[in-house]
């Protein structure tokens, strides 16, 4: 599995040292023998290195373009995008928001056991989240256009909505129904993903 995920970071185009690349395999290792039990993701294999891992670093390019000190990580579940981002963003704090007791629990253990010091963990529901970042990201979450207004409220004036998302014309549908006129698309390639994946990057005072 190493030699998959070495060349799926070549593709993205990320750059890595031995500690990040021996972290990213280690949350993979635990986080297979956590799903057995769990069931958290239902994938497994090369399968859940695409569809977790790289989908999540794709993103980190765009990322590494926005101006930004804290992020929270919405609706993290089994931690992503937030761990597999906090890796190659270190001088960065990550807060991953997840309401399940048992991801959490999860989520701590692997804190603990990768030294993963950039990321804070709050077992909580996006409505009882009182902190206020400079970014929010998220890919799974609950419906968008129910909840958008919440997650503006836990965002810095000047900061911004870094979502991962499928189809563009889906996404413009979404969008429209939001009410926010002003934001930007942007293609992403996942390795060895044939579906269609996109940022969509809205700066909080675009939002109504």
């Amino acid at each position: 599995m190493k030699d998959f995920f070495i060349k799926g970071l070549e593709l993205i185009g990320i750059s890595h040292n031995d500690a990040q690349l021996n972290k990213l395999l280690a949350f993979y290792e635990e986080l297979s023998i956590w799903n057995k039990k769990t069931g958290f993701l239902k994938a497994e294999g090369r399968s859940l290195v695409v569809k977790h891992f790289f989908d999540s670093l794709a993103g980190a390019p765009l990322l590494s373009q926005m101006s930004f000190k804290t992020i929270a990580d919405i609706g993290t579940g089994a931690g992503f995008p937030g761990i597999p981002l906090s890796i190659f963003f270190p001088d960065k704090q990550f807060t991953l928001v997840e309401r399940s007791g048992k991801k959490t629990a999860f989520l701590n253990n692997c804190k603990l056991l990768f030294a993963l010091d950039n990321i804070v963990i709050e077992e909580l529901e996006l409505e009882n989240v009182r902190s206020i970042f400079d970014a929010v990201t998220f890919r799974a979450f609950r419906n968008f256009v129910e909840y958008y207004k919440a997650i503006s409220a836990i965002v810095s004036p000047e900061g911004f909505f870094f979502s991962y998302k499928g189809r563009k014309t889906e996404i413009e549908t979404e969008m429209r129904e939001t009410g926010i006129k002003l934001f930007k698309i942007e293609k992403i390639d996942v390795p060895f993903l044939e579906e269609e994946r996109h940022i969509v990057i809205t700066k909080k005072e675009n939002i109504v």
